[in-house]
This record gives structure tokens, C-alpha cells and sequence, in this order.
């Protein structure tokens, strides 16, 4: 075979593969073994079985390839979720489904506060901010808000509301929400006062000489520094 036409070969085949493999990306429900699994297909380990904790291979059923019940329990693909149940469970968006007292994050329930009021505010990929009248979420977790009124999703990873910033679903000590900025530099955040690394304070960063150059080298007046820590000095030349 000649090489360019090898090559043609594996440019429809390469991109054919990674299609096949994305259509399976949440698997599938099947008989296995006389009882219920998941299934998915891995490049490295071919088909994959997780079977199903004390299920009912009788009363099964699948509502989507990563949502199923029987007669006792919900499923997220392959575990158990929480207190769910299994006769009003409703798929929503993937991965969040719904009874008719909860909603479920994978495989956690959020303990909405109100299902009338509640809203998912914003999707990124498969995270997802969210709210009702009380509480707000980022994906599983549930975030007790002094103020849910003013709460906003500002990027996929941070949300403010009128008292603090919430990074990954968690309250960033000392942050200012009117003045914080995530991704300020490459991986370096800060707010009017405070400067972190990937949600790690700086804590004797000088702010006021504090600078990222182009190739992402972080230093102040006192020195450089190594992600959120100073950078240790090079030892003297023998």
C-alpha cells in the first residue's frame, strides 16, 4: 500500500473511531450474566461491564443509555441513587435527573429546597450551576447562600453573590465578589486585595509589584514564584 494512500486511510478512520466511541460515551444498559450492568467501550480495555448493585433484573428498565430503574431502586449508570424514587424518576439533562421530592446529580441528591422554584442557571459541558429560592448548586453540591437574589454564574468554575465568591461550589476565603477575577493570568486570580494560584492564597505576595509576565512566570518586588509558592533560590555557582 502506497504511503499517501495509508494516510488517507487513517484520516477517515481516526476521526470514524473517536465518532464510534463518543456515541457510547454514557454507555448502555444490558443483560449480563443473569442480571443488569452497564456497558461502555474503552480503547484500552474494549467493552466494559459494571453490574448493577441489588437490582431486579425482572422489573428493570432504562429511561436513557445513563438512567434506569426497577422496582426499588434508581440508577446512574451503575450506582445506586440516593433515596430516589424509582416510579416518578425522570431524566432532565444529562446527568441530572429528577423525582417528584428531589432532583439527582449523578448519583447525589441535591436536597432542593423547592422544586417549583428550582432552575439550572447555567451548563458547562457536564457541570452545572443552579438555584431555587433558597439554596444555590454546583453540581452536587448545595451552596447555603446568605443572599440567593443576588447569586450569578460568572464562568463555568465561579459564582458570586453580594458576600462571596463560590469557586468550584465552595466559599473562596477572602475573596471580593465586585472585584474578583478568575483566570486574571493563566492560572492566577485575584480580587482588589488578595491574589491566588488555582484557588491557593498568596499569602505574602506584595500586590502591588506583583506581575505575570508573557511566559507565565509570576514575581513581586521580594521575588518569583513557583505556582502559589516563592520559588526557591538557585544555589550558588561552585
Amino acid at each position: 500500500m502506497k504511503a499517501k494512500q495509508f494516510i488517507r486511510i487513517l484520516c477517515v478512520a481516526i476521526p470514524a473511531m473517536f465518532a464510534l466511541s463518543s456515541c457510547n460515551a454514557n454507555g448502555k444498559y444490558v443483560a449480563y450474566n443473569g442480571t443488569v450492568a452497564h456497558s461502555y467501550w474503552t480503547f484500552s480495555f474494549g467493552t466494559v461491564y459494571h453490574e448493577l448493585p441489588d437490582v431486579d433484573p425482572d422489573s428493570f428498565e432504562s429511561l436513557e443509555n445513563w438512567l434506569g430503574r426497577d422496582k426499588s431502586h434508581a440508577y446512574f449508570r451503575d450506582k445506586i441513587i440516593d433515596n430516589a424514587n424509582p416510579s416518578t424518576l425522570k431524566a432532565e439533562h444529562f446527568p441530572l435527573s429528577r423525582d417528584r421530592k428531589d432532583y439527582y446529580f449523578e448519583a447525589k441528591a441535591l436536597r432542593v429546597a423547592d422544586m417549583k422554584a428550582f432552575k439550572v442557571l447555567k451548563w458547562y459541558d457536564t457541570s452545572m450551576w443552579a438555584r431555587d429560592n433558597r439554596y444555590a448548586y454546583y453540581d452536587s453540591i448545595r451552596i447555603d447562600t446568605p443572599d440567593i437574589e443576588s447569586f450569578r454564574v460568572v464562568s463555568h468554575c465561579v459564582a458570586v453573590d453580594s458576600k462571596n465568591v463560590y469557586r468550584y461550589g465552595k466559599i473562596l476565603p477572602l475573596a471580593d465578589p465586585a472585584t474578583y477575577q478568575e483566570s486574571w493570568k493563566g492560572f492566577y486570580s485575584r480580587d482588589k486585595a488578595h491574589i491566588w494560584y488555582l484557588g491557593t492564597l498568596l499569602e505574602d505576595a506584595d500586590y502591588a509589584s506583583f506581575v505575570v509576565d508573557s511566559d507565565n512566570a509570576a514575581h513581586d518586588s521580594r521575588g518569583s514564584f513557583d505556582g502559589a509558592d516563592r520559588a526557591k533560590a538557585a544555589p550558588p555557582a561552585e
